[in-house]
């Protein structure tokens, strides 16, 4: 059994749905399936009626096994997630998971951090303790590689 990275909510092996379908039908279901590793055990069907921005809805959701594009450790994009994904927060449908949930958390902390940066930085009249938490952002994101010139972080007064 391989080591894929644990999702907070699905785990971190493939979720057997109990549904049985066939290769030529999990594959019709979608046009990138028979391009992907997919466990067959997994697919559950589709509201179609419900996704967005679709020429061609999914008729099925199945687990994919990823590779992230962050970290290059292998995940499972799970079926229940798409279904998340495409009827709940009506992502495009053809969209896809391209990072692990611990690269796109990182990610959403660097945007976050980002922000309030951007915010205190820009701030007139800020207070001692807030010119220390920008100057402890903007060390971090330096080291991270979002700002690229220490120069901007030295002036900071």
């Amino acid at each position: 059994m391989k080591n894929y990275v644990p999702h907070p909510r699905y785990g971190s092996q493939p979720i057997t749905s109990g549904h049985v379908y066939s290769k030529d039908e999990i594959e019709s279901a979608h046009w990138r399936y028979a391009s992907l590793k997919y466990f067959p055990e997994t697919a559950i069907p589709a509201e179609a009626e419900k996704q967005n921005y679709a020429e061609y809805s999914r008729k099925l959701y199945v687990d994919i096994e990823e590779s992230c594009k962050g970290c290059q450790r292998e995940f499972i994009f799970f079926a229940l997630e798409q279904k998340y994904w495409f009827e709940e927060l009506k992502f495009w449908v053809d969209s896809h998971c391209i990072k692990c949930i611990n690269c796109r958390k990182r990610d959403f902390e660097i945007k976050q951090m980002q922000v309030k940066y951007s915010n205190l930085v820009s701030k007139m009249d800020r207070t001692a303790e807030e010119t220390q938490i920008v100057k402890a952002i903007g060390q971090e994101l330096f080291e991270l590689g979002y700002i690229k010139n220490i120069n901007k972080l030295n002036k900071i007064s």
